[in-house]
């Protein structure tokens, strides 16, 4: 709320067998650290332009979620977004230059006419054109490797604004929106998912449902009103 900066992240300890390295674990807290908060949290260390530019990003991208609602939709991908990751273990946007005279396996995001919709942002001064995904139930189907699974991974962070550069840019949702699946196995503990599920064997009460070993359906029904609960729409 001060306009400070909180900076999160982990750090592996140098180590030999059970035992820390501690001339190695200070020489990273005492010289490695502050050069890293040096050189990517100090405003005069950065380029002046970059941060500028990276913080109207961020506030198009907000004001897009933020006019979701008032446009009945729950989220939105732009036209030219690029979706594909570069690998599972590479959160980086896919290269879609040429390499070794193959083609780009790349294809940016394009909309369908039926569903397009446009933003006029209020610091970059453009139109941005993309699906608008609107409330209601959406199926999304197609044959394999058609971008299905990609296009719900990139909604899934939508919530998230992202760097410029990274591709997803835009593609935003609803900040209140939650990605459910089943967890088999999972444990509940007195749920009420009776709006899903209320035949169960054994005459299982499924309004106060609890269960060590939760199904695929009962664990599914549970993070949907879980969700529901904490303020997800």
């Amino acid at each position: 709320p001060n306009g400070d900066i909180c900076a999160q992240f982990t750090v592996n300890l140098p180590a030999r067998g059970r035992s820390i390295l501690g001339h190695k674990a200070v020489q990273i807290f005492d010289q490695t650290l502050p050069q890293l908060v040096q050189k990517s949290l100090i405003y005069t260390s950065l380029d002046a332009n970059v941060v500028t530019r990276h913080v109207l990003n961020v506030e198009d991208q907000e004001w897009v979620r933020s006019n979701l609602e008032i446009r009945g939709l729950v989220a939105f991908v732009p036209d030219g977004a690029i979706l594909p990751r570069m690998s599972g273990a590479d959160d980086r946007p896919m290269d879609e230059t040429v390499k070794d005279g193959e083609n780009s396996k790349l294809v940016r995001f394009h909309s369908p006419d039926t569903l397009r919709v446009s933003f006029d942002l209020p610091n970059m001064g453009k139109t941005l054109a993309g699906i608008g995904i609107r409330k209601g139930i959406t199926l999304i189907v197609g044959g394999g490797f058609h971008g299905k699974s990609t296009l719900l991974s990139a909604l899934q962070v939508g919530m998230y604004n992202k760097i410029p550069g990274d591709g997803r840019e835009f593609c935003v949702c609803s900040s209140t929106a939650v990605k459910i699946r089943s967890e088999d196995g999972r444990n509940v503990s007195e749920v009420n998912i009776s709006p899903f599920i209320s035949n169960l064997p054994f005459g299982k009460n499924t309004e106060c449902f609890a269960s060590p070993d939760a199904s695929g359906s009962t664990s599914q029904a549970t993070n949907i009103m879980e969700a529901l609960e904490m303020g997800a729409k």
